[in-house]
C-alpha cells in the first residue's frame, strides 16, 4: 500500500494519501476542488554529510533553547526576589 503526494492546483495545498487497492483521493481535503494532481515523492537520502548537517542544525536549536531558557529563568528569579 503505497503512500503518494499530492497537490491541489487551487489552493496550492499538499497532502500524503495511503492508497487502498485503488482508491485514490477525487478531490482536496482543505477545499474540496477537483481534480488533484499526484506529485513526484523523492526518496529521502542518509548519509554522513547529511548526517552532519543535520547534527549541526540540532546544536544550534538546542543551544538558542537553552540561551532562551536562561534568560526566562533570570527573569523569574528577577521578579520573585522581593
Amino acid at each position: 500500500m503505497p503512500i503518494y503526494e499530492y497537490a491541489c492546483p487551487s489552493c496550492a495545498h499538499q497532502f500524503e494519501f495511503l492508497v487502498l487497492r485503488g482508491q485514490e483521493p477525487s478531490d482536496c481535503p482543505k477545499c474540496g476542488a477537483a481534480p488533484i494532481e499526484r506529485r513526484l515523492s523523492l526518496p529521502a537520502i542518509k548519509s554522513d554529510v547529511t548526517h552532519a548537517k543535520a547534527m549541526a542544525a540540532a546544536k544550534r536549536r538546542d543551544a538558542a533553547q537553552g540561551k532562551d531558557r536562561a534568560h526566562e529563568q533570570l527573569k523569574y528569579e528577577l521578579s520573585h526576589d522581593d
